[in-house]
């Protein structure tokens, strides 16, 4: 056996060297990326029966800005295609040329032979969908962009972007080519996302809806999140109340717009209009149930003395009506808080401009109901509410202590 092997591989080593040493004899090689003219002539001669050396001619003839000729590749192609009609290369560039040549009527014909031949390549539909846009049968081209957005995923980013280009109307996109399913919808608001199309992506993930696709929270969450980016807080806080009603969550009410406001819980949803503690340097946050004002526990800051703090890392963000007055009331504890820059209550607006903040606390003060009364502006659908220690120049600027939050509440007076 290994000698039959070992004889195999001599014989086949032997023969790819006489290929090489006969090539180069006759002035050819066809292994080069882009021969010439001449060199392709030569191999004709040499192999008249090579499909390929015909191909590589006629895209001679299209490329060489010396040498373009498009009736000339047309009759190379053709001489190619008599010898392979099942490559679909041939077609391709057939239909390309006609394209060029004005000649519609017989670019589609050859569009319908090289789907016929490969029906499921992904190059195929690209070129057919393509050169249809471009002749302006738009109706024609869908089906094609459809089928490559269902079975190639990591090309519908590249089908998005040439269909808006030539479409320019993003519910033709989603209406007719989008298809129907989860994994596509996903992906598409995924890249409504990307590109910030706020008003796209409220409807394909009303079409998502309608549909009755099972949603992920995590989904949920990332379209929420998005459309507080584009300050559509009042859509985002439908979409939350949604997802609440669907997670059987008690919903938010007009009496206390706050969510999770006596931290009985560590989180509802995460995200969205849940709290939002993000990590800093010199401060801890933690649930605390053996200090609270009412129910179960409440919420501690703990502040090691090691730094200078400007701490606004714990926050939520709260819907609202514009042009109406509101009271935010508060419930802090403190304990052995340094500085004169202490804890307070500080509310922002999304969008237009808004800024108020409560008194601060420091040194030791028991359960303080602390309140802030403000005016939402015009156009303003929400803000935010945070805790806020501003750092200091002075000389006593580390902050150390203890803070505690408990029954958070905001309505409209």
């Amino acid at each position: 056996m290994r000698k039959l092997i070992a004889s195999f591989l001599i014989l086949s080593v032997s023969i790819l060297s006489a290929y090489s040493v006969l090539t180069l004899w006759k002035g050819v090689h066809l292994y080069l990326d882009n021969p010439s003219r001449e060199r392709l002539l030569k191999a004709l001669r040499f192999t008249p029966s090579n499909p390929n050396l015909f191909y590589r001619l006629a895209l001679y003839y299209q490329w060489n800005m010396e040498a373009v000729d498009l009736k000339v590749s047309l009759h190379y192609l053709g001489k190619a295609i008599e010898r392979n009609p099942l490559e679909q290369s041939y077609w391709l560039s057939l239909a390309k040329v006609l394209n060029k040549m004005g000649d519609g009527k017989a670019s589609e014909q050859a569009l319908e032979k090289a789907a016929l031949v490969f029906p499921t390549g992904y190059t195929g539909r690209w070129t057919t969908a393509n050169l249809l846009l471009q002749q302006g049968t738009l109706e024609r081209a869908l089906p094609h962009f459809s089928y490559i957005l269902a079975h190639f995923p990591e090309q519908r980013r590249l089908v998005y972007e040439v269909l808006l280009k030539a479409v320019q109307d993003q519910d033709v996109i989603l209406g007719k080519i989008v298809p129907g399913d989860l994994e596509a919808l996903n992906h598409y608001l995924n890249y409504l996302y990307e590109t910030g199309d706020k008003e796209t992506a409220v409807k394909a993930w009303a079409k998502k809806v309608s549909l009755g696709f099972p949603g992920e929270r995590k989904e949920a969450l990332r379209h929420i999140d998005f459309l507080i980016s584009r300050n559509a807080l009042s859509e985002a806080f439908q979409v939350w109340k949604a997802r609440l009603k669907e997670e059987g969550l008690p919903l938010p009410s007009e009496n206390n717009l706050v969510t999770n406001g006596g931290f009985e819980k560590e989180k509802i949803l995460g995200g969205g209009f849940d709290w939002r503690m993000a990590p800093v340097q010199g401060a801890s946050m933690s649930f605390d149930p053996s200090v609270v004002f009412e129910g179960k526990q409440s919420l501690k800051i703990s502040f090691d003395g090691k730094d200078n703090i400007d701490f606004h890392h714990l926050h939520q963000v709260v819907p609202w009506k514009s042009d109406k007055d509101y009271l935010l009331k508060v419930h802090m504890k403190t304990k052995e808080v340094t500085t004169k820059s202490g804890i307070k209550i500080e509310v922002i607006g999304i969008g237009p401009a808004l800024q108020a903040s409560s008194e601060s606390l420091i040194g030791d003060q028991g359960w303080k109901e602390l309140t802030l009364a403000f005016h939402t502006p015009p156009q303003s659908q929400g803000g935010i509410i945070r805790v806020r220690r501003e750092k200091t120049d002075k000389f006593d600027r580390f902050l150390s202590g203890t803070v505690w939050l408990d029954h958070i509440n905001l309505k409209e007076k």
